[in-house]
């Protein structure tokens, strides 16, 4: 019996762990944006596509906001008679939602904008009828209480935003005679005004937690409208879109766009989050609404979802316990809401066997180290991964063509490989880059810049950056102009092709004349005239240095000495004149000699020869003769 029993016990632990381990479609807890319509809830994931709808039982649906802490949505009726806000939880068991009475219904309150605190678990709404910002505990039994009391300066607050971090509200004042964006402590101190210039009607207002500035809706005078944003003490101002033709109510953010609500279109429109028009706030006429505003270039605004009825109110899945655990402002308080998380979960323990077995199988529940709420049937995910379960790791097939890494604020973000760009790395850099057949060309260098890194190499007749630029078609158009213009300015490579192009038909083609061309199509540095003008040059200063030499050496070489001698020979006389005496005898022929240098002496005292023997031969010889022998009969060589 006892084991029948135990047996009977364990049943519906199992029947509920099946409900536990295997995921429920169509649940709040799967959805990324929800939005209200007038008679509706509709969650939507990641790519705008409706999963769920809820609610159905209301009729004038408007503001909401989302206990991410809780996975509670919370949301107001503008006609129901007895409440005015409620909450809306999802039944794991019967895999439906279950909406429950939050805030009653205390006259004709009209809610404009919704926000909640997680860590003191109060709710905050605008009422424009009464022209005040009220707060109260979802767990008490005490009426709403006044934060902020606009009636008497005639103020109409709208939109209303909770810093969670920085523990301050901040609400849009709509009054078109003052309009302003103030905040003020959640305790209600030190109330400021941080926008009151150029500004029209502010409408719906949104903290972005992970860059820390505001987002607001400000409906311009006309058709047209703005979305702005800030800092969060209201200092660098930006318009971050400019438009018309809509009527935004409420807005809402991601990590990287913001998404608002449009009556008018019946749809939600998207806008990334970094301004395409910058203004000075401080002039008032860059927010001239007469005047058209002028589109951004490739303004990526655009039309994510088209629903059935008008559209209202607007939240976003931020994931703000994973992304800001290690934020500076935002840390003790993500801890302190989850200390008070898991006190809740304690006090909802029990010892008997089988609930023992269930708390192994809900731990079982979260992978990847999530921390299961069982009060909430909630699993908090840490860095890195997602879903119902923590089963889906956020890195996993995220970067098509890159690396992912988890950023700071926890949100996946892809180094992209050489050639590819894209949030995912997803879009190919050379995908229709070059055109006309061109090769596309992608750099290795990876300190490169994206729009560096490629390039492309063109075809043969084609230019250009992307290879556009058909240098045929262009030399045709200047050779065209040449026949009428016949001074135009041709470029330089058109001759050829104005050539070819004359063949085909020569009426309307004319081919330009240069008068170098042969020098300006093969240009070179090293020509024939100025091989030439080198080799002068070079033989030109080596005979220079010869000179200078010669001359250096001979003006430091001693000179030899230049001696000159002469001599006299006479022959004797004749045999007929032997009765002459000494004094009347005189020679009948004689000759003279001069020798330089003679036998290289430097003083040459005798001469180089036998004077008697030439002597006797020049006896027989005439003058001219005698010398000759006298020099052939020399020692040595004259020099």
């Amino acid at each position: 019996m006892i084991q029948v029993r135990i047996g009977m016990m364990f049943v519906p632990a199992l029947i509920l762990a099946t409900f536990l381990l295997i995921p429920v479609h169509g649940t709040p807890l799967e959805w990324d944006f929800a939005v209200t319509l007038r008679t509706k809830i509709q969650f939507m994931d990641s790519s705008w596509q409706t999963i769920a709808t809820a609610a159905h039982e209301f009729d004038e649906l408007s503001a909401l906001t989302f206990d991410e802490s809780e996975e509670l949505i919370y949301f107001n009726d503008l006609k129901h008679q007895n409440g005015s806000i409620f909450s809306l939880r999802r039944d794991l068991l019967a895999s439906s939602h279950v909406v429950e009475q939050a805030i009653a219904r205390t006259g004709n309150e009209s809610v404009g904008g919704l926000a909640y605190d997680p860590l003191n678990m109060n709710l905050f709404w605008s009422d424009t009828q009464q022209r005040k910002i009220f707060f109260a505990s979802i767990h008490g039994s005490g009426p709403p209480k006044v934060l902020v009391d606009l009636s008497a300066e005639g103020g109409r607050p709208d939109g209303v935003a909770v810093d969670v971090c920085r523990r301050k509200l901040y609400w849009t004042n709509s009054n078109i005679t003052h309009p302003t964006v103030e905040r003020i402590d959640l305790d209600g101190n030190n109330r400021t005004v941080i926008v009151d210039s150029a500004i029209f009607m502010p409408r719906g207002i949104v903290v972005d937690q992970l860059s820390d500035r505001l987002f607001w809706i400000d409906d311009l005078e006309g058709v047209f409208f703005s979305v702005e944003s800030s800092m969060l003490d209201g200092t660098d101002r930006q318009v971050v879109l400019k438009d018309k033709h809509h009527e935004p109510l409420n807005l809402a953010v991601s990590n990287n766009a913001i998404y608002w609500t449009d009556r008018t279109t019946r749809a939600v429109w998207s806008h990334p989050k970094v301004p395409a028009i910058k203004v000075t706030t401080a002039d008032p006429t860059d927010f001239d609404t007469d005047s058209e505003p002028e589109p951004a270039a490739d303004c990526p605004l655009v039309r994510v979802a088209n629903l059935s009825e008008e559209a209202r109110g607007i939240v976003a899945r931020t994931g703000f316990y994973q992304r800001l655990q290690k934020d500076n402002h935002c840390a003790s308080i993500v801890r302190k809401v989850k200390m008070r998380l898991n006190e809740q979960s304690r006090k909802h323990e029990t010892r008997s066997l089988v609930d023992q077995k269930m708390k192994i199988l809900e731990d079982d529940r979260c992978m990847n180290g999530g921390d299961y709420m069982a009060s909430r049937d909630l699993c908090i995910c840490p860095t890195g991964f997602k879903g119902s379960r923590c089963e889906i790791r956020e890195c996993h097939h995220y970067c098509v063509h890159g690396t992912c890494q988890m950023s700071e604020s926890a949100y996946p973000v892809c180094y992209c490989q050489p050639g590819f760009t894209g949030e995912r790395c997803e879009v190919s850099m050379c995908s229709g880059l070059c055109l006309n057949g061109g090769h596309c060309r992608v750099s290795k260098d990876e300190k490169e810049p994206p729009t560096v890194s490629v390039s492309c190499e063109c075809s043969s007749k084609f230019g250009g950056a992307r290879c556009e630029q058909n240098s045929t078609e262009i030399c045709s158009l200047f050779c065209r102009l040449l026949k009428h213009e016949p001074n135009i300015y041709v470029p330089f490579g058109c001759h050829d092709i104005c050539e070819e192009l004359a063949e085909n038909n020569s009426t309307n083609i004319a081919i330009p004349q240069y008068t170098h061309l042969e020098v300006c199509i093969t240009p070179k540095v090293w020509t024939s005239s100025v091989i030439i003008i080198l080799v002068v040059g070079i033989v030109s200063s080596l005979l220079l240095v010869a000179v200078i030499v010669h001359g250096i050496r001979r003006l430091y070489k001693p000179k030899r000495p230049r001696i000159k001698k002469t001599f006299v020979f006479r022959k004797p006389a004749r045999t007929n004149s032997g009765g002459d005496t000494p004094l009347t005898n005189r020679p009948s022929e004689h000759c003279e000699i001069t020798i330089e240098n003679c036998c290289n002496m430097n003083i040459c005292e005798t001469p180089c020869f036998d004077p008697k023997l030439v002597e006797q031969s020049m006896t027989k010889s005439s003058c001219k003769e005698d010398k000759k022998i006298l020099i052939h009969n020399m020692e040595d060589d004259l020099y």
